[in-house]
């Protein structure tokens, strides 16, 4: 088969472009390893919610419905993905993976599952949540409790009277450790790096609209004034293992591209001591977890909220589009040769597991490759 553009995942960055290009009148064909549209945001834990506010969280030409709330639940997430794909008239081709993206006569070739195809032009969609990411641990093997990575975590009755060590300093770590607080007999966060600690809205006004309105700010303008609102906002959490960032805490953010923890709950259970904070895993030997400063915990189970990896080595690995750690070298409007990348930014405040970009990223990237194509 023949389509001019092939578009590779049908979350919320493919179905985007699926939109702009239909709009256009372009020939597009989209591809879905999944079984369902959203199926990276389908598969997440129950009780998750965006942290970008409901206004600039929408895929372009649809915003998100008011009755849903400010702050976006999973499950109507996916029903606006699934309306937004019928509005669209968008019919993605469910349960084709693809296994590789080559150069071929001044197009691309695409294998799948379903067979080859070519096209002009790719676009790839496919997330920065592709697949789990676990460190090396030593002696991991040998862990005599539970263990699991968080895109397996769905809620906390499992963990009901047990003592649980939640691994990872981002928003999914922070949410998991609260709703296991509630039930747990005792819950420990694992930290390596303490995380900047912003409000998710502060005044009413939500942390992501300052963050947009701001992001060409230089990090000379952005360092004090970061913290500054964490000095006003947020209680001073030195005693409890969480020190806020010395002076530079946007630019660890720009360097790390780790998005600061957005509060609602968190802060309030580490002062309770519902959650303890320890400092990062060193190695695992049977039912002990040896830590960097060299305490010894013993926790019944294990959540790993390490984050995810793009995973687009083996895809593309031959066509020098990737840089060093397998992620893609272009974004947006940028392409190689006719291809493109789509899908989650750091910038602006977005969370590659609980937010998506903000509408801008969307509409913007959406609409730059269809006009480009």
């Amino acid at each position: 088969m023949t389509g001019r553009t092939i578009i590779v995942g049908a979350g919320p960055a493919g179905l985007a472009v699926a939109a702009m290009l239909g709009q256009r009148g372009i020939t597009y064909t989209l591809l879905e390893r999944a079984d369902s549209i959203g199926a990276a945001w389908r598969n997440r834990y129950d009780g998750l919610r965006l942290h970008t506010v409901r206004g600039l969280s929408g895929l372009p030409g649809a915003p998100i419905p008011r009755r849903f709330g400010r702050w976006i639940r999973r499950d109507d997430l996916v029903a606006y993905l699934e309306d937004y794909a019928r509005r669209f008239q968008i019919e993605p081709e469910l349960g084709v993976d693809v296994t590789r993206v080559e150069r071929a006569d001044g197009g691309w070739r695409v294998e799948t599952s379903a067979g080859a195809r070519v096209a002009e032009r790719v676009v790839l969609a496919t997330g920065y949540t592709r697949t789990p990411y676990i460190p090396d641990w030593p002696g991991l093997e040998t862990f005599s409790g539970s263990f699991r990575h968080s895109v397996d975590y769905r809620e906390p009755s499992a963990y009901a009277g047990r003592k649980v060590l939640v691994v990872g300093s981002g928003n999914s770590a922070s949410e998991i450790a609260v709703e296991i607080s509630r039930v747990a007999a005792e819950v420990q966060l694992s930290v390596r790096t303490p995380p900047n600690i912003v409000r998710r809205a502060t005044l009413g006004v939500p942390s992501q609209v300052i963050a947009v309105a701001l992001r060409w700010a230089p990090d000379r303008v952005m360092n004090p004034l970061s913290s500054l609102l964490r000095r006003l906002t947020v209680p001073d959490l030195s005693g409890y293992g969480l020190p806020a960032p010395r002076r530079d805490g946007y630019s660890q953010y720009r360097r790390s591209k780790v998005i600061p923890i957005l509060d609602h709950g968190f802060v309030d259970a580490v002062r309770s001591g519902r959650i303890t904070i320890v400092s990062a895993v060193q190695s695992f030997d049977g039912d002990q977890v040896r830590l960097d400063d060299g305490h010894t915990v013993r926790p019944d189970a294990v959540v790993a909220a390490t984050g995810y990896r793009p995973d687009l080595r083996g895809i593309l690995d031959d066509v020098g589009v990737l840089d060093d750690s397998g992620g893609p070298r272009v974004h947006g409007a940028a392409s190689v040769d006719g291809g493109w990348s789509t899908g989650a930014s750091a910038t602006g405040g977005a969370d590659s597991e609980t937010s998506p970009p903000s509408d801008f990223s969307y509409s913007s990237h959406a609409d730059s490759m269809a006009e480009a194509s």
